[in-house]
């Protein structure tokens, strides 16, 4: 397995790890196994308790031989370590909240209480990645770098990563504690790519694409301008797309090559000056890298001040558009890409996983069952069902905004954020509310949101309590076709979107109805060679019309007619649809 599939594969299994769990401390050894699996050095973690950046709590140190000895480790929150013990550079890393390599401890002015531990511990260089929740620093980690190994820019940004799930694990540990530290106050609602990825697949226009990823840059970060280079083969000019603000030429066009020449990956500015460019006050970006390969760069510009967050998301953001234009140009080729091939299958595989367990069987004759079938492209279509009590299920219909890595990482985040809600919640609407409250920062920062139907079913009473933020009203079918017993489940806002919103429910006697069909949006958008979707009202004349078939030949019916009618098996979407149905 080469390093770049290693990589995915165990960020894919960390990020599960991390969502699956609600104790930092029961996981943080496992994820530093992982991540040294891939970069093989030694690392250490350590954290902060209670505000208090006096002392530094050595947690997790099992990869090392010498500092386990100096600093022996007897419970849980790790063994106290005054932090004027730590060299500057590490201090620096910690108040500038940035990662700081030092590649030679030995000729570096601020690593010289590194020394003689380096001598008897075996390293010549440390790098520090701070932890931050909430845009607070709660610890940071350490890798050092032995003498005759090193680190490449894509490992330390895969380590980045590592530290990012960490911070995330500190923080679900943090809110688990008090439930009420759960909801919290959240920004106003943000824009989507969500539309624009799926238009790329559909009509294949890579400069509109590109075009709106600038808007979406200029929305997050607040800037006045943005531009998305891509360099075709040997560094030749492949493709230029930029949005301005203000409707005129880009300021930031001669940027392209200066940045291109850069040797950091990344960066900001904010008191920019540079007589090329008077119009330019500050500037943010990011080269575009795919194992080691530059495929070009995002630029914004002229904030009224950018931020470590606006970076971060920044980030996010050029890492979704890298696997986006990479999966563009192999779909435009028509070849098979090994690598990314094997990256698909094992998120793919992982969001099976996610939805496995999900068909359940009820006593009153009524089973919950699903079809699901991925599109090329891993999308973010997600169905989880879990059991209450004897008699209640609560089940969620999920569509994430995206394809690829952030859609699949933010799936987990749901599962992960449902399982737990349900055990004490008892109510659709009071799951969907927190499911909101508990998920919007980390949305937030990937920029994302996410329409879902969250329902409990009780099957003593034959009773349906149902949640809508935003998705498709169910179908109510019955053998009769009776208008009068159809009704509409109302959409409120998305999951992600806004502030405390409070969702509703409603209840619905499903002994009027032989079928009840939740489904996302890849079924009714599929088009047939008119460009003709398949559309709600085509689903439902099929499900009237099938209603008595067995739960296996009803999927393989359905298939059978979203093919026949697409006239080919090739889908730009995800299929997802749910069946509560008599048996």
């Amino acid at each position: 397995m080469q390093k770049s599939e290693l990589k995915i594969k165990n960020l894919v299994e960390i990020t599960s790890i991390v969502t699956e769990s609600t104790d930092f401390f029961d996981i943080k050894d496992t994820v530093i196994d992982k991540m040294l699996e891939v970069v093989p050095q030694k690392a250490c973690v350590n954290l902060f308790y209670d505000d208090d950046y006096e002392n530094a709590y050595l947690v997790c140190s099992k990869s090392l031989e010498y500092i386990p000895k100096l600093f022996r480790t007897n419970n849980i929150r790790g063994t106290k370590i005054p932090f004027d013990n730590y060299s500057d550079f590490i201090h620096q890393a910690v108040e500038n909240k940035e990662i700081i390599y030092v590649e030679n401890v030995f000729e570096d002015e601020r690593a010289q209480k590194d020394v003689a531990m380096a001598m008897e511990e075996g390293y010549k260089g440390r790098i520090v990645f701070p932890l931050s929740v909430e845009n607070k620093v709660v610890g940071f980690m350490t890798i050092f770098v032995c003498e005759k190994e090193g680190v490449s820019v894509e490992d330390i940004n895969f380590i980045s990563s590592v530290a990012s799930l960490l911070s995330l694990s500190i923080e679900i540990t943090n809110k688990n504690r008090n439930m009420n530290n759960l909801i919290e106050k959240f920004r106003n609602s943000i824009d989507y790519i969500n539309y624009d990825t799926r238009q790329l697949y559909k009509n294949r226009k890579i400069g509109e694409f590109l075009v709106n990823i600038c808007k979406q840059v200029c929305f997050i970060t607040r800037s006045k301008e943005a531009v998305v280079y891509l360099s075709g083969e040997n560094n030749t000019y492949k493709t230029i797309n930029f949005y301005n603000t203000d409707e005129h030429r880009s300021n930031i066009f001669p940027l392209v090559k200066d940045i291109m020449k850069e040797k950091k990956i990344g960066g900001y500015k904010n008191l920019f000056f540079d007589e090329k460019y008077p119009k330019i006050n500050s500037l943010m970006y990011l080269k575009l890298v795919q194992d080691d390969k530059e495929l070009g760069c995002m630029i914004c510009a002229n904030s009224s001040g950018y931020t470590e967050d606006d970076f971060k998301i920044f980030r996010i953001l050029a890492g979704q558009v890298t696997v986006e234009i990479l999966l563009y140009d192999y779909n435009i080729r028509e070849t098979k890409h090994k690598v990314l091939e094997q990256e698909l299958n094992i998120l793919n595989k992982q969001q099976e996983l996610i939805m496995d367990d999900s068909n359940i069987e009820f006593n009153n004759k009524k089973e919950l069952f699903f079809y699901h079938k991925p599109a090329k492209v891993v999308g973010g279509d997600f169905y989880y069902a879990e059991k209450l009590e004897s008699n209640k299920t609560a089940f969620i219909v999920c569509d994430v905004m995206g394809h690829g890595i952030v859609s699949n990482y933010s799936v987990a985040l749901v599962k992960g954020a449902f399982k737990v809600l349900c055990r004490d919640n008892s109510k659709a609407k009071d799951i969907l509310t927190k499911l909101n409250d508990v998920l919007y920062d980390e949305f937030d920062k990937l920029g994302i949101f996410a329409t879902c139907l969250v329902g409990i079913y009780d099957s003593e009473n034959d009773n349906l309590s149902i949640a809508n933020a935003g998705h498709y009203s169910p179908l109510f079918i019955n053998s009769k076709n009776n208008e009068d017993l159809e009704f509409k489940v109302e959409k409120q806002i998305p999951i992600g979107v806004l502030k405390d919103v409070v969702y509703e429910e409603i209840q619905v006697n499903t002994k009027a109805y032989e079928l009840i069909c939740m489904f996302t949006d890849g079924i009714i958008e599929i088009k047939n060679e008119n460009k003709e979707e398949f559309s709600i009202e085509r689903l439902k004349k099929f499900l009237i019309e099938n209603l008595s078939l067995p739960k296996n030949i009803l999927i393989e019916k359905m298939l059978k007619t979203t093919m026949f009618f697409q006239k080919n098996n090739n889908y730009s979407d995800d299929i997802l649809v749910v069946f509560l149905k008599n048996k």
